[in-house]
């Protein structure tokens, strides 16, 4: 026989086989098998069922002589080593192994090492392959064929020789031609089903989570009418939705609006499904009309078939009302002044646009102003001063009967908006505003409020009205603040004492000293009546201490002794916004300086320190060494004269205290 009738007859042998495992390949394809399953059973199945598809190529070989045979075993291992991983490729070789064996014959090495290296092959390409640049994937699986059948060849040396040469003679055409391109056919034909299974597990998993979500969900009911308003599906939440609401279990092909007996909902709802079913897609906020503040947010959009035809319309309903509710409460805050829940300043400028029409005219503008918050504040703390605001907005709104009428605009300033009030009614309310207001105390401190007022009759522009009514608030506060700020002064002095008896004491002590050590310096009357002023006031910021630390019956723990040093900055607050105090707030705030600066609330040293306060230093000192406290006993005139001559250029002036030992040195008391 000749060399061409001999490669024919190998070739058509061959190719019967590579058929038979073709024919396997698309009955693998037609089949639902993932060869990526993570379960061990199939893994184990998988395994058994391509080791069977082993034998049966095994059967049908070209025979070269006994016990020496040849098939696509090679292209079946490979593939099954690269796509299907080490546990099925194993029990696949294992049963591939033992029927080789069980064959014999001269060539059973070389068919179990064929067996053995192509399913090595196959299970470490995806390493072998990073040797290589990034392939198509056609190129790859060819070059991937391709290694595999030379190294079957080289397999084939195992065949006793010469036997071997000429096997490898008469088929390295076959094997290194014909089968390279089997065995890209069959990997794609695995890697098509891998994508196919894919593909139908995402869609499977799509689908599965469409209808999990859609029927998980507890707030929002989905459903999907024809273009007759029957039902095409829905979600469980609806079917539940309407049992619950309208006692009847519907299914699909049922008229959705049957079930809608309020007419006007009925006719809301069927507008919106008809100009969905028109092509337009609509998102509405209702409120359900047979339900007082139940809310719902629906959407209705089209169906639209694969030939652009609107078949239907979808609807999502879900209910809101918690929502709604929380953008109301928003709203409302967004409007209101939050310590004395009137309405602010955003709400007032919209408001007063709002009113400047003919139909609210004559419109009467009145703005207050809290003469004293400042003070409040400094002297009694926050709440004191929150107290005074609330106090306030409440006779406001009792006097101008409506709260929608009073809004804050600032700090301690409101304005009043009276529509269809005449300047003659407005005054009226005004001054019964203010007897109320000033009726009452706080902390002891009378209330005072400058008002000021403004009418718009005609054509005027609001935004003069509102000046004029500021400029009028502003003439009244000229002559009311003064006398209020002076009476506060005097009121919170008197407090003081009330709570701490001592202080007065010590202030009158402290005013005598100041005035003969003014009279030795040379200072003129009105010198000498500031100083006794500053003498009287120099405390006043305790009254912002708590009481429990001034009238501590043991020493003052390092806390408390802070909050004491306070008080010179307190006193400074309070005296500094009365304008006939601000000259004598900066000695007040540096009576607790020390000539060698170090002293507090600044550290001031020496002459920077002002004049008068260096003189109270020295009184309210000497003062507090010869008075008793329960911590300590009080020392004696000299030895309290004793002390402020050490402390001369330290603690005190060394001039004024010297002359304040030149003038009671020789005393056995001031």
């Amino acid at each position: 026989m000749g060399f061409l009738q001999e490669f024919l007859l190998i070739f058509t042998d061959l190719l019967n086989n590579a058929i038979l495992l073709f024919g396997l390949g698309f009955v693998y394809a037609a089949t639902n098998i993932d060869q990526s399953t993570n379960k061990l059973i199939k893994k184990l199945f998988l395994g058994v069922a391509i080791g069977g598809i082993s034998i049966l190529i095994m059967l049908n070989p070209w025979t070269h002589s006994v016990g020496l045979i040849f098939d696509t075993r090679s292209v079946l291992f490979s593939v099954t080593g690269l796509f299907f991983g080490g546990i099925t490729t194993g029990i696949a070789a294992l049963i591939g192994i033992i029927f080789r064996l069980s064959l014999g014959g001269s060539g059973v090495y070389a068919g179990v090492l064929t067996i053995i290296t192509t399913s090595l092959i196959g299970l470490y390409w995806h390493k072998i392959k990073l040797l290589f640049p990034r392939l198509r994937q056609s190129l790859e699986y060819y070059i991937f064929g391709l290694i595999v059948h030379v190294v079957v060849l080289i397999c084939f040396f195992a065949i006793p020789w010469p036997t071997s040469l000429e096997v490898i003679k008469n088929t390295s055409i076959p094997f290194l031609v014909f089968f390279p391109l089997v065995t890209v056919l069959l990997a794609k034909i695995v890697t098509n089903q891998k994508e196919r299974i894919s593909s139908q597990q995402k869609v499977k998993k799509q689908q599965l989570l469409l209808q999990a979500s859609i029927d998980a969900t507890k707030a929002m009911e989905v459903f999907a009418l024809d273009k007759d308003y029957k039902y095409l599906s829905f979600n469980e939440y609806h079917a539940v939705s309407m049992k619950e609401y309208y006692g009847k279990n519907i299914k699909e092909g049922t008229y959705y609006l049957d079930y809608i007996t309020h007419p006007h909902m009925r006719n809301r709802i069927q507008a919106s499904i008809d100009r969905a079913l028109l092509g337009n897609a609509r998102t509405i906020i209702a409120e359900v009309e047979s339900v007082k503040g139940k809310f719902l947010e629906e959407h209705y959009a089209p169906i639209i078939d694969d030939l652009g035809v609107i078949i239907g319309v979808t609807v999502f309903s879900q209910d809101i009302s918690e929502r709604k509710r929380y953008e109301q409460s928003i709203l409302y805050l967004s409007y209101r002044d939050p310590l004395t829940n009137l309405y602010n300043r955003r709400y007032y400028s919209e408001e007063v646009a709002r009113l400047d029409r003919d139909e609210f005219y004559p419109l009467s503008i009145a703005i207050a102003d809290i003469n004293g918050l400042k003070i409040m504040n400094d002297a009694f703390g926050h709440d004191a001063g929150d107290l005074l605001l609330c106090k306030v907005s409440d006779d406001l709104v009792k006097v101008f009967k409506n709260e929608n009428k009073v809004a804050r605009v600032g700090g301690d300033e409101f304005v009043i908006l009276l529509p269809n009030t005449s300047r003659e009614k407005a005054l009226s309310l005004i001054q019964e505003a203010k007897t109320s207001i000033e009726s009452s105390r706080i902390h002891d401190m009378s209330i005072s409020v400058s008002f000021g007022l403004a009418t718009k009759e005609n054509e005027e522009i609001v935004g003069d009205i509102i000046k004029l009514a500021e400029d009028d608030m502003y003439t009244h506060k000229l002559f009311e603040v003064a006398s209020h700020r002076n009476e506060t002064i005097k009121t919170i002095l008197k407090t003081l004492h009330e709570k701490n008896p001592r202080e007065e004491k010590h202030s009158e002590r402290v005013s005598k000293i100041c005035i003969k050590i003014g009279k030795q310096l040379g200072m003129n009357s009105d010198e000498i009546n500031m100083l006794k002023a500053i003498s009287n006031l120099h405390d006043i910021g305790k009254i912002a201490i708590d009481e429990a630390i001034l009238n501590k019956p043991g020493k003052l723990d390092e806390r408390e002794w802070d909050a004491i040093k306070k008080h010179p900055e307190i006193g400074y607050r309070i005296l500094a916004a009365t304008p006939e105090y601000a000259e004598i707030a900066q000695d007040i705030l540096s009576h607790h300086e020390r000539f060698d600066g170090k002293g507090y609330p600044r550290g001031l040293m020496g002459e920077d320190i002002p004049i008068r306060a260096r003189i109270i230093s020295i009184a309210d000192s000497y003062d507090a060494m010869i008075s008793e406290r329960p911590y300590r006993k009080p020392l004696t005139h000299q030895e309290a004269i004793e002390e402020i001559r050490i402390n001369l250029g330290k603690q005190f002036d060394p001039k004024i205290g010297g002359m304040f030992i030149e003038i009671f040195g020789e005393s056995k008391s001031i």
